[in-house]
């Protein structure tokens, strides 16, 4: 058999059928006057094992001694394969979820499958907003997604699902256009006033929010949502947030 005939019967490149030459994973069979080689049916089995035992997972490194040990794989290495196995079947389960979540609209690729449905209930909150705040928004969403585990992020999904309810929605969307509207010419008393009105009406649900990223013990996602949004926002909407946070600190 030539090259082109073997790797066809094997399932394989050309390219790949010298890789193993290069290897020494498959031996290089004797050529022939004119420079072709000419494999043999030994060649083709030990071609064939290859391609199995790569079907299954087993790195390169340790096929030769698959191949030439016919005593088998040691109970150890069989349970270190079926670990692998099981840690990339748990990706691609997660990988699916998530092509699933954007193939139905639902979220970026970078954003958890847990914050897809959130984030559909959430674009009614956002209708009207600046763009700088709802691309803050978002990033927030993907900040969270890489740093708290699955059970935390469908807790903290739960809490975004309430802002947008029929009770807390309205009122949500009214504090969002008039925190978007701070700026240079915002007085003292209208940033005081405001920050008033998110403790009244939102007050509990950050507390519970809050309380949420102290139980996942991710002490740096609450660090870093708190100076994503110093860096998202102007100097009036940055004394608006630390009204906001000193007014919880010392209502507990």
């Amino acid at each position: 058999m030539h090259s082109k005939e073997i790797a066809g019967l094997a399932g394989v490149s050309i390219r790949t059928l010298r890789h193993y030459h290069q290897i020494g994973l498959l031996p290089e069979p004797p050529r022939t006057n004119n420079g072709y080689r000419i494999y043999g049916l030994p060649h083709l089995i030990r071609l064939l094992r290859i391609v199995r035992l790569t079907a299954l997972g087993i790195s390169l490194s340790q096929i030769p001694t698959l191949l030439d040990d016919h005593t088998g794989m040691s109970i150890g290495s069989l349970e270190a394969l079926h670990d692998g196995l099981t840690r990339q079947i748990e990706l691609l389960e997660h990988q699916r979820r998530i092509v699933a979540a954007l193939r139905d609209g639902k979220g970026p690729p970078d954003m958890a499958p847990e914050f897809a449905a959130s984030l559909v209930a959430l674009e009614a909150l956002e209708a009207g907003r600046e763009p700088i705040a709802v691309r803050a928004g978002r990033e927030q969403f993907v900040l969270l997604s890489h740093l708290l585990d699955k059970e935390q992020r469908a807790e903290l999904a739960r809490l975004y699902d309430q802002l947008a309810d029929l009770e807390h929605g309205a009122t949500v969307r009214e504090l969002g256009h008039r925190f978007d509207a701070l700026g240079p010419s915002s007085s003292d008393n209208e940033i005081s006033a405001l920050a008033d009105d998110y403790i009244a009406h939102l007050g509990s649900w950050m507390r519970e929010f809050d309380n949420a990223l102290s139980r996942s013990g991710k002490q740096q996602a609450a660090a870093l949502l708190w100076l994503h949004a110093l860096d998202s926002t102007n100097n009036q909407q940055k004394r608006l947030l630390t009204e906001i946070r000193s007014g919880l600190a010392s209502s507990r």
